[in-house]
């Protein structure tokens, strides 16, 4: 198999992969400019691709201005710097490749749960008309495309259907997770779509998805801690090998993974992020569990059962039944003739709900010395999480003393006075709330910005 190593720069892919020049396919749909204002991304990628000017980053950050991406000029050059590999399809033939196979594998993955994330693109050899995508799980993308089972929609996939693999080269760009995030991905397939060669791409915009994931805070067990934080479940176990039913395990049930961490869905704002390095954390996670596994300990979680008065399963009210896993305690249950599943017995002992007069909760053993008092903590933060915005308790690491003039009364000097130096924003407005003057961060961080005056005084950093 004759494998070609890709580089990419700046200038159009026929730098890198030798094209003749590319007839673009002229689309037989209108556009409006009703439609242009009612989707001003689309509008405003079209504009730029007609202009032919060259695509920077301050390019795509205001055609993703609505998604919360954003991307500066180095990101953007180390993004292009990754190398493509291309590949012949299809992949998988009869008889094997092995080198090709292999290949493919090491760019994308073994399972479809489970791989890289990064760039991809399909040129249709006979008119090298083009199609570029992304995903942070490039495995299972590409079992899409592969088993065929996808809508007729848009330019590439009816052509994929009618005229098959065969038909493509595809070239995969793979990105270093110890160098890239996840969303760097949309980034570089962002550049390309503002590139007229990609013709088969209906739409000329990324889709970055809901902005309300599933997030994932991972903690010391302390909570003073951040060592990463995770956008969703997938991104979690393709980061750190945690599986997602793992996480459901864990996530907010006080209970510790590795018996060192915390894995949260809410942030706690005082914590501090750490400076191990992704790849670090990895590998000692690797080792924690390999250290439980030795040791018989890492898929069980020792639980208690407490018999409620009134039990009807049990007579003996008062007791408390221990077992050394979740597994057994369910068995004893479907034993007395109550059968539970596993995900709601432990949707149970997070929620500390009672169950025909069962109360299920982990072991005190399965949890670390002093861990009771994190756990006041940790409710504490879910209550505040549950009643108000969190991002009004964030405290910004950026603070710096800020200047306010104006007609000032300073208490310490006992007289009024031209201007007043604040440590933090938090102080400025405690300040202002002290003079029953209302004055919310949102207001502050804009008056900051254009120096206008509010209520007659005006705000700078020091």
């Amino acid at each position: 198999m004759h494998k070609k190593s890709i580089f990419i720069n700046r200038s159009p892919l026929d730098k890198f992969i030798k094209l003749s020049s590319i007839k673009v396919i002229t689309s037989t749909r209108s556009f409006t400019k009703t439609r242009y204002f009612s989707n001003k991304p689309e509008f405003l990628a079209l504009e730029h691709i007609q202009s032919g000017k060259p695509t920077t980053s301050s390019v795509i950050n205001k055609i993703l201005l609505n998604q919360n991406i954003i991307v500066n000029n180095s990101k953007l050059e180390e993004l292009l710097k990754v190398k493509g590999i291309e590949l012949s399809l299809p992949i998988f033939t009869i008889p094997s490749d092995k080198e090709k196979v292999n290949l493919f594998t090491e760019l994308v993955g073994k399972s479809k749960y489970k791989g890289y994330s990064g760039v991809y693109i399909f040129i249709h050899k006979e008119t090298n008309h083009k199609y570029v995508g992304s995903s942070n799980l490039l495995r299972r993308r590409m079992d899409y495309y592969f088993k065929g089972k996808f809508s007729l929609m848009g330019k590439f996939l009816p052509l994929l259907c009618k005229e098959g693999l065969k038909a493509f080269k595809l070239i995969i760009f793979k990105l270093d997770i110890n160098k890239f995030k996840s969303g760097d991905s949309l980034v570089l397939e962002q550049y390309y779509l503002l590139n007229k060669e990609f013709n088969l791409n209906h739409l000329k915009v990324v889709n970055a998805g809901s902005s309300k994931g599933e997030t994932i805070y991972i903690y010391d067990l302390k909570g003073t801690i951040l060592y990463y934080k995770a956008k969703s479940k997938i991104e979690l176990k393709r980061v750190l090998n945690i599986h997602t039913e793992t996480i459901n395990k864990y996530v907010d049930s006080n209970v510790p993974y590795l018996r060192n961490y915390l894995l949260l869905s809410y942030p706690i704002p005082t914590a501090l992020i750490s400076d191990v390095s992704l790849e670090t954390l990895r590998n000692i996670m690797q080792k924690e569990r390999q250290d439980m596994y030795k040791l018989g300990t890492r898929r069980t979680i020792s639980v208690e059962l407490e018999i409620k008065e009134g039990n009807l399963f049990v007579d003996s009210w008062g007791d408390t039944l221990k077992f050394s896993s979740l597994t057994l305690c369910i068995e004893y249950l479907r034993e007395k003739g109550l059968t539970i599943k596993r995900d709601t017995l432990s949707k149970y002992i997070k929620r500390e709900k009672v169950f025909h007069n069962f109360l299920c909760k982990y072991s005190n053993k399965a949890l670390p010395d002093d861990f009771e008092k994190v756990g006041l903590i940790l409710d504490e933060y879910k209550k505040i999480s549950a009643k108000t915005s969190l991002n009004s308790l964030k405290v910004n690491r950026k603070n710096r003393p800020i200047i306010v003039k104006g007609n000032i009364f300073d208490a310490e000097l006992g007289k009024f006075v031209h201007q007043k130096e604040f440590k933090s924003i938090i102080d400025t407005i405690r300040f202002f709330n002290s003079l029953n003057l209302k004055l919310d961060r949102k207001t502050l961080y804009i008056r900051l910005k254009d120096g206008k005056e509010y209520k007659s005084y005006t705000f700078a950093y020091q």
